[in-house]
């Protein structure tokens, strides 16, 4: 390591904005965030580092949303997500930008045009007269005792202060809860699931595509491995995008030359994570022109702006999500939030490890997940909560993001209507409004009638 160091002069930074609710971060935990904190009365601002909303789901372009639905029994799914998440997908079918729930197995994925979630997230925050910053990075905090006073942001109008009552880390990566010194681990002892390049093909057949299952194109990538194509993943999820003949593709895995995972925290790791990522876009391109049907004219359209993370930094919370309270089905009396989406686990080989909740089930998430620890106005929502490295992997998805994001906002507004600390909300108020506002805290599978 360079241990050379310049140091910079002592400087005034304005304070460019004083909200009630900073929400950092505009993937879809950040999104329902700010328009949950703003809905709730509070004076909200979204700032966000890419020129557009939507994070995992536009930068990224990940294809089908997650985690919103549950399997009950052969026939029948049951939705875990409402709220927010279900606003979302109202919006989108209006604009023809959603496909209607995909079932693989067990696996369920709700497919959208990741182009228009763009205007439609623009959409959502207007209507909840939430403010936008883009192009805007959380770079620095300031705080006093256990409370964050000043995030430091910079953009090409140079670097400001955002000086809220309450902030809300939805980051994805813990940034603004790591640079206030809050505690947290890096998956479980360093090693975190792997990142992925997401993708989209056009020219695809999709009557042809449409008829594969997950298993026979696992089959076609296993003859191409055989055949000498160094396929670092073979266990792909192939969303069919509302567009006539495009694809997306989930199937690229992001390792260093000895098959270890990146650190996708780390400057150097992500930039070869991108580059990696494009060469095997390019790989999986070919392959399944030549190996899988409905493909061979199939050509690569569209790249995720950034690649695809899975997992990085789980901030400490008040409490803690467990690997065993996931595979229990515990259904805490504190639950903000609930999921039934499996135990997906990217680690080392070519498959994808899948540990599923028995049909009918799912698990709540108590708010003291969302509260960091040692701090009174600091809260995370999205993949960077408060989670075992297993639990993790199951409640990191599009869905119980946006219920965990629309909870955050909630509870950020009612401290600030209290005068009061995060770490001291009305649990039970907080439910009741949540559930008013058409979130699911308790499941009800039951048919119709």
């Amino acid at each position: 390591m360079n241990a050379r160091a310049i140091r910079e002069p002592a400087r005034e930074v304005p304070v460019i904005a004083e909200p009630d609710v900073l929400v950092v971060g505009g993937g879809p935990a950040g999104i329902a965030a700010a328009c949950a904190a703003s809905r709730a009365g509070a004076r909200t601002l979204l700032v966000e580092g890419y020129g557009c909303l939507g994070g995992t789901l536009t930068i990224v372009t990940l294809g089908g949303l997650c985690g919103i639905h549950a399997v009950v029994d052969d026939g029948r799914l049951g939705r875990v997500v409402g709220g927010m998440c279900l606003e979302l997908e109202e919006r989108l079918a209006r604009v023809d930008a959603l496909r209607a729930p995909a079932r693989h197995g067990r696996i369920v994925g709700v497919p959208y045009d990741s182009v228009r979630l763009m205007g439609v997230a623009d959409e959502m925050a207007e209507a909840h007269d939430v403010t936008v910053m883009l192009h805007t990075n959380a770079v620095a905090v300031a705080k006093e005792d256990s409370r964050v006073t000043a995030v430091i942001v910079e953009n090409k109008g140079g670097r400001g202060a955002i000086a809220a009552r309450v902030v809300v880390d939805c980051s994805g990566d813990g940034d603004v809860a790591a640079r206030a010194g809050a505690g947290f681990e890096i998956g479980r002892d360093g090693q975190t699931q792997y990142g992925s390049a997401m993708f989209r093909l056009g020219g695809v057949d999709a009557v042809r595509a449409g008829q594969l299952t997950r298993a026979e194109i696992r089959e076609c990538l296993e003859r191409a491995v055989a055949d000498g194509h160094a396929l670092a993943r073979t266990a792909t999820g192939v969303h069919l995008n509302p567009i006539e003949g495009v694809a997306h593709l989930n199937v690229t895995k992001l390792g260093r030359p000895d098959g270890s995972p990146f650190d996708l925290v780390d400057p150097g790791d992500l930039s070869e994570a991108e580059r990696e990522g494009r060469r095997q876009v390019r790989l999986y391109e070919e392959v399944f022109r030549k190996y899988v049907p409905g493909f061979a004219n199939a050509r690569v359209i569209d790249i995720g702006a950034r690649v695809g993370v899975r997992e990085t930094r789980l901030v400490h919370g008040e409490a803690v999500l467990s690997e065993a309270q996931v595979r229990g089905c515990g259904k805490p009396a504190d639950r903000i939030a609930c999921s039934s989406w499996p135990l997906e686990e990217h680690g080392r080989g070519r498959a994808t490890a899948w540990e599923f909740l028995p049909d009918g089930e799912w698990y709540g998430i108590p708010w003291g997940c969302l509260v960091v620890r040692g701090f009174d106005n600091l809260l995370v929502a999205g993949r960077n909560l408060s989670a075992e490295h297993a639990a993790q992997a199951s409640v990191r998805v599009a869905g119980p993001c946006m219920a965990l994001g629309e909870a955050a906002g909630a509870g950020a507004a009612a401290s600030v209507a209290d005068g009061g600390s995060a770490r001291t909300v009305d649990v039970g108020a907080l439910q009741r409004a949540l559930e008013r506002e058409g979130a699911i805290l308790t499941p009800d599978f039951r048919p119709p009638g």
